[in-house]
């Protein structure tokens, strides 16, 4: 088979399987993945032909997860990136609940919702339900759940502008009070109750907050993205820095550089409320607010 026919055939496969040139350490389509396929195949014993069949991308998926689970890593593009945090796994989605990109995307801003689940498990179920995704959920236990790959654009925002230049976050927390006896049957203990949570200018009923771990998980997987991305380490403000809690014009239309949450960008929602995202973000250590060097 001639190395054109090769590149077709496996640019078929990636689409149906979900892998990427950059799981060989490429950004492309060309004669030189050929070849790495090849000097995979041989490592694992298989015919070195430099397609991606059935049984090779069995061997490349197996290692891969492998590798994964073994370092405090997220995925971006199909490559490891490295988390200030001990408790990160890797649960990826049925990719028909998202959408595949097959070139290099530079998000520009990190949504923050809540999921109304009681945990991360749950969330997924619902998600894949509901045929929609988040790239991350934040366990109970702080727990950073990875449903996505960054690179890839995930259906959490409503809005596909702000889908296709976002990243989006999830807290496991269901929200309402009459779950807290649950939340502590289930060894997890009581979440704080918020009971001052202001979203587009109204103030909602008391509702369950964040776990302490949850906010340090946050912390850390806010670094890591940011870093990678070189996002804007900021948030929508109001006068005098405050955060601004209603709609923010620019995040609605995917235009916001920094972090935001899913009321900034429509008054159909209310999630995160009560999360001190001003004070989350001011308290980053790796670099100044607004800084993007």
């Amino acid at each position: 088979m001639a190395w054109f026919s090769k590149l077709f055939y496996n640019k078929k496969s990636s689409k149906k399987y979900g892998w990427l040139p950059s799981w060989f350490g490429l950004t492309g389509f060309n004669k030189e993945l050929i070849e790495r396929i090849r000097l995979f195949q041989v490592e694992w014993d298989l015919a070195p032909d430099g397609l991606v069949g059935p049984q090779t991308y069995r061997r490349l998926f197996t290692a891969k997860e492998a590798k994964n689970k073994a370092e405090n890593s997220i995925i971006c593009n199909g490559m490891q990136i490295p988390i200030a945090w001990d408790k990160v796994k890797i649960d990826m989605m049925d990719s028909s609940c998202y959408k595949r990109s097959t070139k290099a995307r530079y998000p520009n801003m990190i949504v923050t919702h809540w999921d109304v689940c009681l945990s991360a498990d749950s969330c997924k179920r619902v998600l894949e339900k509901r045929n929609i995704s988040t790239h991350f959920c934040i366990d109970n236990d702080g727990t950073i759940v990875q449903l996505v790959d960054c690179n890839d654009v995930a259906w959490h925002a409503g809005i596909r502008a702000v889908n296709n230049n976002s990243v989006g976050v999830d807290f496991s927390n269901a929200y309402y009070i009459r779950y807290q006896k649950t939340y502590v049957a289930r060894g997890h203990g009581e979440r704080p109750i918020l009971n001052d949570s202001m979203v587009h200018g109204r103030k909602l009923s008391p509702h369950l907050g964040y776990y302490p771990v949850q906010i340090e998980a946050y912390k850390a997987l806010l670094e890591a993205l940011l870093a990678h991305y070189k996002i804007a380490v900021d948030y929508p403000r109001e006068r005098f820095e405050e955060l601004n809690t209603s709609i923010d014009k620019d995040a609605a239309k995917g235009k916001f550089d920094g972090v935001v949450c899913h009321y900034h960008l429509t008054k159909r929602k209310i999630d995160t409320a009560g999360l001190k995202l001003d004070e989350i973000i001011n308290g980053l250590k790796e670099y100044p607010v607004g800084s993007k060097d």
